[in-house]
């Protein structure tokens, strides 16, 4: 059916609509641990309770969920706003992680993700000492090295909607 065809039917609505028949929950983890849902409804800001540094695991909305922008935590509390809907985990400690944000350690080098939003370039630091590689994809927009991604002896860098996990060396 053309967009052409369904434009006098009301365009927000229909941007509305069309964003939300074609949006899926976007899963950013794929371990079973405990989860929290926490959803911001009518752009409101909405609490819930949380112990531990929270992670997004799977995002619910068709607005997409950004740290420090539409969800934070303070002192036991998560926080959503502005349409962020998703479910989120406390990270594990012990398990290598480095104080950096998205990394952990394992004999296979470390694993990084680095994401770009809204197009914008993203500098993620990390020491690299001999490669990186792309691990998985996780953006619509496809990931290619020297196009929206790349990395130097101080990060990778992802651009233009690139979104991926890494393995650095």
């Amino acid at each position: 059916m053309s967009l052409r065809l369904l434009l006098p039917l009301g365009g927000s609505a229909l941007a509305l609509l069309l964003a939300a028949t074609t949006v899926s929950a976007q899963d950013y983890d794929s371990e079973s641990s405990p989860r929290t849902t926490c959803e911001s409804h009518f752009n409101k800001t909405q609490q819930c309770p949380f112990e531990g540094r929270a992670r997004l695991a799977r995002q619910l909305s068709v607005t997409r969920c950004v740290e420090d922008d539409n969800w934070g935590q303070r002192r036991g509390m998560l926080w959503v706003t502005d349409g962020c809907r998703a479910e989120f985990v406390a990270e594990e400690r012990g398990r290598g992680r480095w104080p950096g944000r998205n990394r952990d350690r394992d004999r296979d080098g470390e694993r990084l993700v680095c994401e770009s939003y809204e197009n914008k370039e993203k500098q993620c630091r990390i020491r690299v000492r001999h490669d990186v590689r792309l691990v998985k994809q996780k953006s619509v927009t496809t990931c290619t090295e020297d196009r929206n991604w790349g990395w130097d002896r101080r990060g990778v860098w992802v651009s233009d909607g690139c979104r991926a996990e890494f393995r650095v060396y």
